[in-house]
């Protein structure tokens, strides 16, 4: 059993369909699904994209099963690698893979925007903390002064008078 027909037979699988049901709901000929699950046939590359469509799954998967691809890195464990380069390495191009798969999903005109979104993400990463006057707690034993502290302590004494 080829790779691409392992693929193929598991989304059957998972989804409990059939041979037919699968190539009708896809757009692909019968016998095509069965050459593919049987004769281990690689179809065109259209065909590979409207099984992968259908399926939901990444067109990289049905690529690199058929072998149109080579296969993914291999992600390193953290019990193999926990800290170093290689292990970073491949969480960064798991990421890229999650990013691309969420980024083909999005409609085509909302694409720019999306690239406009990540940019600003980065943007708002690169600037410093803002500290807002007045938001921050005053740390204990820590005195107030000038005018505003005065008349804030003048109002807790009057409230608890009260």
């Amino acid at each position: 059993m080829t790779k691409l027909s392992a693929w193929l037979q598991s989304e059957l699988q998972k989804r409990q369909l059939t041979q037919n049901q699968a190539a009708v709901y896809a757009g692909v000929g019968q016998a095509t699904v069965s050459d593919i699950l049987n004769r281990g046939h690689i179809p065109r590359v259209e065909t590979l994209f409207r099984l992968a469509d259908f399926f939901g799954t990444p067109r990289e998967e049905a690529l690199r099963a058929a072998g149109y691809l080579p296969p993914a890195p291999r992600v390193i464990g953290a019990e193999e690698d926990p800290d170093g380069e290689a292990g970073q390495a491949d969480r960064d191009e798991a990421l890229i893979h999650a990013l691309l798969r969420e980024f083909r999903q999005v409609p085509d005109e909302w694409k720019p925007v999306a690239v406009q979104q990540v940019a600003q993400l980065r943007q708002l990463d690169a600037l410093r903390p803002v500290r807002v006057i007045g938001e921050d707690e005053e740390e204990p034993g820590e005195r107030r002064t000038g005018e505003r502290a005065e008349e804030r302590d003048e109002g807790a004494t009057k409230s608890e008078a009260a």
